[in-house]
């Protein structure tokens, strides 16, 4: 990105004709940019909004409510203008086109946000939750990307960090002392903190798949054989008529999909054609994508039938699976449930009877045994995985290097390796490539 001695601009609010719109201003000279278009220069009052009438060349461009941040007391940490204006297009196209040929230039994507990062207002990770609290779409995805955005994550990492630092002033003495021998029970120490600090960091990289789950959403394949009850399962979850429901086997031909939120949870859900045997080209096709879409699925719902036993196709399609989350769901409980079906989740799509449970349960497969914190969900993203996954196998070769006596120096690369990593996630060891490959995620004009 260009250098911050620029003064950006951008519109911060979607394109498009609307009540109000926010263009914003970044750098050295938006007083003098914002005064250019007054029929007379004024003081600007920082973090006090004021009403102008902007102009340019004898014309009036909008009258609009602006706000000067000071920096460093601003989100960027420099001198910022926020302009709320009428939405029209035209007006705020206007606004733009003579802020440009004043000197401003177009922000780039993220560009705010990275000279936030840049000029020490926020830590990467704070960044990045930025742009989660933008694009999350439940409850528990929002309270996620809060908790990061205030710095939870932050904190942790700092920890880390700290206790690295104090480890390597330790080991490091020794280098400098060569004749001092790290005796036993120095070393069974040492030993001791970096197993801690490795503990640490598989903690924290198992919140990764919760972390997929709560950005991404989690895709539901719903399974089992025809007529079932897989088509009104998906609308009793959707609370919507999404799926024709009829009596007929092998009414669902293709997949069908359609996004519902569960307990705060994003699904993907996949209704999928009943799986069976057949001659007719056309449902075969939909068994086939049927297999697809549940050999391509996060969370596996197998619907049987609860009067009834089991087959040996639901057999087969509950051995199908051992790798992926897996709920096995008991449909039509109000015509009687059979005894071999006991130990499966009763549900009545017919009545809704056994719904929250079935809510409940699905709520408990994705989060396992994780909860969230009072200040919110904490999870880490897949930048933030890879360099966690790194940073716990230098600390596995520290521990292998301790255990072998090996020399401290030795020792010491380790562990500096597994600082770089951690101070990578919080920005302090971070090239600028990688900058530019991060924020260029973000919309202009944040």
């Amino acid at each position: 990105m260009s250098t911050a001695t620029d003064t950006i601009i951008a519109l911060s609010t979607p394109p498009g004709v609307s009540a109000l719109a926010l263009i914003r201003l970044s750098g050295p000279d938006v007083v003098a940019y914002a005064n250019a278009l007054l029929a007379s220069p004024r003081d600007w009052e920082p973090q006090r909004a004021a009403f102008v009438r902007l102009q340019a060349e004898g014309k009036l461009l909008d009258e609009a409510v602006t706000t000067y941040w000071k920096g460093p007391h601003s989100f960027t940490g420099e001198d910022t203008l926020e302009i709320s204006c009428h939405g029209n297009p035209l007006i705020v196209q206007n606004i733009l086109k003579h802020f440009l040929h004043l000197g401003a230039r177009h922000a780039e994507p993220g560009e705010f946000t990275q000279r936030a990062f840049l000029n020490g207002k926020l830590d990467l990770t704070q960044a990045e939750a930025v742009l989660d609290i933008i694009h999350a779409e439940t409850e528990n995805a929002l309270s996620g990307a809060q908790a990061m955005k205030e710095g939870k994550l932050a904190e942790k990492l700092n920890s880390l960090r700290q206790q690295l630092i104090d480890l390597l002033a330790h080991l490091e003495a020794y280098i400098d002392f060569p004749d001092e021998d790290i005796t036993p029970e120095t070393g069974e120490l040492f030993l001791t903190h970096i197993r801690t600090l490795r503990s640490q960091v598989r903690a924290l990289l198992e919140t990764a798949p919760l972390g997929r789950i709560l950005r991404e959403g989690i895709r539901t394949a719903i399974v089992g054989a025809p007529n079932v009850g897989k088509s009104s399962l998906l609308n009793a979850l959707l609370r919507e008529r999404r799926a024709i429901v009829s009596a007929t086997p092998g009414t669902t031909r293709d997949t069908i999909e359609a996004e519902c939120n569960v307990r705060g949870f994003r699904l993907v859900l996949v209704d999928t054609a009943g799986q069976r045997e057949t001659h007719d080209e056309i449902e075969a096709e939909g068994v086939r994508r049927a297999q697809s879409a549940a050999q391509h699925a996060d969370l596996i719902l197998h619907v049987v039938e609860a009067p009834t036993a089991p087959t040996e196709l639901d057999s087969e399609l509950g051995k199908n699976f051992p790798a992926r989350l897996y709920l096995r769901i008991a449909n039509k409980s109000d015509l009687g449930l059979h005894d071999s079906n006991r130990g499966t989740l009763p549900i009545s799509t017919l009545t809704g009877a056994g719904l929250p449970d079935l809510e409940d349960a699905i709520e408990k497969t994705l989060l396992g045994s994780q909860r969230p914190a009072r200040t919110g969900w904490l999870t880490i993203n897949a930048r933030q995985e890879a360099a966690l996954q790194r940073a716990d196998e230098a600390l596995g070769n520290a521990l292998t290097a301790m255990e072998a006596k090996q020399p401290p120096e030795l020792i010491s690369i380790d562990l500096r390796a597994a600082l770089n990593e951690i101070g990578q996630i919080v920005g302090l060891a971070t090239n600028e490539d990688i900058l530019d490959q991060l924020f260029k995620n973000f919309c202009i004009g944040k």
